[in-house]
């Protein structure tokens, strides 16, 4: 039982070493620097060489191999590197760069009237859905956000042909015309079963409901002492790192049946008790 708990632990919290970034720019408030998970990165405006950003990014994708640098049609270059506030004046975008704008494309905006559209690299949709026992996707009286954006860095990976499902939360984003009507890509659920709770609730382990995803998250436990946990599914198709352990963000990532729990005797209890009922949603 020891050596199981320790291993879960284990697994949920190895990550990256974390480095000093310098840090500045609009909305960001970090004189001292920032503490990175994965990479620092600065961003200029492309037509005057100006620097506009600097921090810290954190993410379970490799940015270097060929994504060390990228940007939009804003004229916002961003690159990324990943030693001791490597992000300093000296950093420079690399002369052996090629940068390549995506296309800009049409999409929904907010309703689905084709004359209210906006543009951008990609079209966004995210939306509330409703899981039932057989594992159907059903959606919600809430309203369905649409939409567009140019991030140079398309949030954990520079894949735009993607939809997730956190929890009940559904969000995609493509890069074809109008492709957010509906959520673009199927999500079929993953096999590994996880706690689910809110911060808004009681998160004692007794009160904690399961799900099923690719991966089990867990957020910092908040000032009153409670912990939002969940799943995470993703799209046929999608990135495999996006399936992978890690930290991107506040959320841990881990990829064992139950491993964002508590780590006590009564959660290994219910992981005995419960787990076999809990795959068969």
């Amino acid at each position: 039982m020891i050596f199981l708990e320790v291993f879960l632990i284990f697994t949920f919290f190895n990550s990256t070493s974390e480095f000093q970034c310098e840090c500045s720019g609009f909305g960001l408030d970090c004189p001292d620097g920032c503490e990175a998970g994965s990479y620092c990165f600065s961003t200029w405006i492309l037509r005057n060489g100006g620097l506009k950003e600097q921090g810290c990014k954190t993410t379970r994708a490799d940015l270097l191999t060929d994504r060390q640098c990228q940007t939009n049609r804003k004229g916002l270059v961003t690159c990324v590197c990943n030693t001791e506030k490597c992000n300093g004046p000296s950093f420079t975008i690399p002369s052996d760069v090629s940068l390549t704008v995506s296309p800009t494309i049409k999409c929904f905006n907010g309703d689905l009237i084709e004359n209210n559209f906006c543009f951008g690299h990609y079209c966004s949709y995210s939306g509330e859905v409703i899981l039932n026992d057989f594992g159907d996707l059903l959606p919600s009286p809430y309203p369905i956000y649409r939409g567009c954006a140019d991030d140079e860095y398309n949030d954990d990976l520079n894949s735009v042909n993607v939809c997730t499902l956190s929890n009940s939360i559904i969000t995609c984003k493509c890069n074809t015309q109008f492709c957010n009507r509906e959520p673009a890509f199927p999500i079929p659920l993953g096999n590994i079963v996880c706690y689910m709770s809110s911060s808004y609730y009681d998160s004692s382990t007794k009160a904690l409901k399961y799900c099923r995803g690719h991966l089990c998250y867990k957020l910092p436990t908040d000032e009153d002492g409670k912990t939002s946990r969940g799943c995470l599914t993703v799209s046929d198709g999608a990135p495999e790192e996006l399936k992978k352990s890690g930290t991107f963000r506040f959320f841990k990532y881990c990829n064992q049946d139950l491993c964002n729990g508590d780590f006590s005797e009564n959660a290994m209890d219910l992981i005995e008790e419960d787990v076999e009922n809990v795959t068969k949603i």
